[in-house]
């Protein structure tokens, strides 16, 4: 079951998305929902032997940037009042190039964490990178719009592959399965048709339907060779809620390591994404 829900706020309109998401699956799941806030904290300077000067100005931008933190919170925490529920928020003062490590180790102690998905938003590809690469848990990328829309889990698509990687996304999502309508487990290939048949696939729907979950396969060919694409239009024909599949690399968010596939769905994505790795 989805019992802990996490999130990052950072104090910006973007914040309704991320909260707005992470309630709908609490109030779904009869979960807890918690946001992470990182306070920045500016970088150190090299030391200079015998420069008290320079002591006293960090120590004094130091300063700022904690008070420049307090407000923030504060803002934070009036925002959270307005949803009506229980909502921990868990305050960080940390470098800036800690906050994806941060973020990670954080997110081991839950079920699922919520982001924006990376295509200019307010999200970094840092902090996504780490909470995917170094949590051990899924999350949960959400389309920026302008208005927070409601997330249900009713029709789900998942993208198999029979690797490592999607094999941990169908476990991360099997709380998410149960309660779905609707799930389709799309395989796509650039084999024809013809040689599409057989037992590929099969496994993945009878492991599904002893967790309880009515899966139909489908394979697909592949459309002008881009894979992304190919599971994006299966998603739109399937009117599906949700997509999950695995998320590939194991450093920066980069097409090259990451995969086309992955990458693709991220940035282009008009359906929340379940990834894991």
């Amino acid at each position: 079951m989805i019992k802990d829900v996490f999130t990052w706020l950072d104090g910006s309109v973007s914040d309704e998305i991320r909260m707005s998401a992470a309630l709908d699956i609490v109030r779904q799941f009869e979960g807890h929902a918690t946001g992470l806030f990182f306070s920045v904290l500016p970088p150190p300077p090299a030391p200079i032997e015998g420069d008290l000067t320079g002591a006293l100005g960090i120590a004094a931008l130091m300063d700022q940037a904690r008070a420049s933190g307090d407000k923030m919170e504060k803002t934070i925490v009036d925002r959270l009042k307005r949803y009506g529920v229980a909502i921990e928020l868990r305050r960080f003062d940390v470098l800036r190039s800690d906050i994806a490590d941060v973020a990670a180790r954080e997110a081991r102690c839950a079920d699922a964490f919520v982001l924006i998905r990376p295509n200019g938003s307010q999200d970094p590809d840092r902090l996504v990178e780490g909470i995917l690469f170094g949590s051990g848990r899924h999350i949960l990328l959400v389309p920026e719009v302008e208005r927070p829309k409601s997330i249900v889990f009713n029709r789900i698509l998942v993208a198999w592959n029979a690797s490592r990687e999607s094999t941990r996304a169908v476990a991360e999502a099997m709380p998410y399965l149960r309660i779905a309508k609707d799930v389709s487990v799309v395989m796509v290939t650039e084999e024809p048709r013809k040689q599409m048949e057989g037992s590929v696939g099969d496994a993945i729907k009878k492991h599904l339907k002893h967790h309880g979950v009515a899966a139909e396969l489908h394979r697909v060919k592949c459309r002008n060779g881009n894979v992304g694409e190919t599971l994006l239009a299966e998603a739109k024909k399937a009117r599906s809620d949700l997509i999950v599949l695995g998320g590939y690399g194991h450093t920066r968010l980069r097409e090259m390591l990451l995969g086309g596939v992955t990458y693709h769905l991220m940035h282009n994505s008009p359906v929340p994404l379940l990834m894991a790795h």
